[in-house]
């Protein structure tokens, strides 16, 4: 190659990164609240709801499980949203998310175990999109998930758009694919788990969901419920409004 052709080239290639640097600090999308993912790990947050919530859209799926170690424990602030940003806080942002079929016994298995380190943090916890979950974070793991009564009327432990999950039927789930592959002890739960369609890349499915929402306003704490009284000695957690009912601790209010 001559030096001309050369100097064109690395010239051309200069081009298209400024151009791609540009084009990811650009905004794409507004939020009106925080993407906060300081509790990632242990509780329902805000930036886990966007990304589970764009992987079930992108897959078309019923439910969707992104496991903590797929997010930064990082806040990005009210206001414009740039692809740079929502990048910044994937861990694993070329992570493909896959479309599973996935029977109600596994799904209720795979959000016990999501659930079984608490309170101690851990990368296993689950952060979902389609669906409503009440537990007792001081109970036995693996016998967390349980129904609460309120009045005369017995709410489910798990429901699935709006409905009772039932146990042996099959349903749609989208998540990352090494979860699907059983990441993180999820194996024992998810072996012979077959995946029926491969999406994009996790930063890609992310990035496309809010640009075409255009403004993202999530507010925690309707998905993962934790109906444990708080211990007498814990601080006030960040955000939260003064005599909140003990279901909501563990999933704070973006500000």
């Amino acid at each position: 190659m001559t030096g001309r052709r050369l100097r064109n080239v690395l010239a051309t290639g200069l081009v298209v990164t400024v151009a791609l640097g540009l084009a990811w600090a650009s905004a794409i999308a507004k939020s009106k609240t925080p993407l906060d993912g300081r509790q990632v790990r242990k509780a329902e947050c805000t930036l886990g709801d966007l990304v589970a919530d764009a992987a079930r859209a992108r897959m078309k799926a019923e439910v969707a499980l992104i496991q903590a170690g797929q997010l930064r424990e990082q806040v990005i602030p009210a206001g414009d949203l740039t692809e740079e940003q929502l990048r910044s806080v994937l861990l694993d942002p070329d992570q493909k998310i896959v479309l599973v079929e996935i029977r109600g016994d596994k799904l209720e298995a795979a959000l016990e175990r999501g659930l079984s380190a608490l309170p101690q943090p851990s990368i296993g916890f689950l952060q979902v999109s389609g669906v409503q979950v009440r537990f007792r974070s001081q109970s036995q793991p693996n016998h967390r998930i349980e129904s609460i009564q309120e009045g005369e009327e017995l709410r489910p432990a798990v429901t699935i758009g709006g409905k009772p999950l039932d146990t042996q039927r099959t349903y749609r789930a989208a998540m990352p694919a090494n979860l699907a592959n059983g990441a993180l002890g999820y194996f024992r739960i998810f072996d012979g788990l077959k995946v029926k369609e491969t999406g994009p890349e996790m930063a890609q499915v992310v990035c496309d969901y809010v640009q075409g929402s255009g403004v993202v306003n999530l507010v925690a704490g309707d998905r993962l419920r934790d109906l444990s009284p708080p211990p007498a000695n814990a601080a006030a957690a960040p955000g939260a409004a003064a005599g909140a009912a003990p279901q909501h601790r563990g999933a704070p209010t973006a500000e």
